[in-house]
């Protein structure tokens, strides 16, 4: 499993003239792997991996030959795709571990969860990089798409994608980030609700349950049906928190909460709109936040007409 094999042998025999890899784009130290459930000769054995024609089959087994904070990072090819069938399918328990999706739109590497109400793609192990997937939820009340787990510090989600498949079929939760854990950052995150929303509706979108210092929302679109915050971080006081550059559409009449943060909390928040299909509901709220000129939340009842209202910075 020697990476510098990998870095000058991958792909040699795809390009004419010279060798391109994919590591030469990002130097990096540790392991490369490949994964990718659609080829004829991937296999979840010792020998396969370290190319994409021979790709490992599963991204959970080629987690556990990754070396903890080692630098080692997946890549998951184009069109791969798997099914999350329960709470140990796709386990990220080592440290420092890069899974990096390859492709885009429909090509993207898809995870579809079923089975099962615990199904949930699980981060146990601190400084996790997920880049480039979609997550679909497929089966009845869904606890949580992704589960970050109390000792996961430094997780990134970058560009990661998560959709449920119908009104009936779908998670309650998009992200349950577990009490007292720090520096995650959610960065390009888009998530897609059903039209009409599940017909039991979901909680949330992303729900911090407790503290959680250090915790970053940015580049992010959220379309959502939640009979609590679609983004819930109001269970415990975060430090140094930073939400901006984020469009939420939250379509519940009942709650229709936005952005919900602890009075207790300290960071800021700028250029965020969040447009609430209920009426007099305040798009922002958490009483200790430094709020930028650029925080605006509609009022209306419908989504075609309300009152956009700039908040007062405190």
């Amino acid at each position: 499993m020697e990476s510098q094999y990998v870095r000058t042998a991958l792909f040699a025999n795809k390009i004419p003239g010279g060798v391109l890899v994919i590591s030469d784009l990002e130097q990096h130290p540790g392991n490369i792997f490949f994964v990718d459930s659609g080829h004829a000769n991937a296999s979840d054995a010792a020998g396969y991996g370290l190319t994409p024609d021979r790709p490992f089959a599963t991204l959970d087994y080629a987690v556990g030959n990754c070396t903890a904070s080692n630098g080692d990072v997946i890549y998951l090819m184009p069109g791969h795709a798997e099914s999350i069938t329960g709470a140990t399918s796709v386990v990220m328990d080592v440290a420092g571990v890069k899974v990096v999706g390859l492709g885009w739109g429909a090509t993207r590497p898809t995870f579809t969860l079923t089975t099962a109400t615990a199904a949930t793609w699980n981060v146990t192990a601190a400084n996790c990089w997920i880049e480039n997937v979609l997550i679909v939820g497929n089966f009845l009340n869904i606890a949580a798409m992704m589960t970050v787990g109390a000792d996961a510090d430094g997780l990134t989600l970058k560009n990661v994608e998560m959709r449920n498949t119908s009104v009936i079929l779908g998670a309650l939760v998009g992200i349950a980030i577990a009490t007292g854990v720090t520096d995650v950052t959610i960065d390009g995150f888009k998530f897609v609700e059903v039209t009409g929303g599940l017909t039991a509706a979901g909680t949330s979108v992303i729900a911090a349950a407790g503290t959680y210092d250090r915790l970053t929302l940015i580049n992010s679109d959220i379309r959502a049906h939640c009979s609590a915050a679609a983004v819930k971080l109001d269970a415990g006081a975060g430090a140094a928190i930073r939400i901006e550059n984020v469009r939420l559409l939250q379509t519940d009449t009942g709650a229709g909460l936005g952005i919900a943060v602890h009075n207790s909390s300290t960071g800021y928040v700028n250029d965020v709109i969040v447009i609430n299909l209920k009426n007099n509901v305040v798009g922002v709220t958490g009483t200790g936040l430094s709020v930028g000129p650029n925080v605006r939340y509609s009022n209306a009842v419908n989504a075609y007409a309300g009152i956009y209202t700039t908040t007062v910075d405190s």
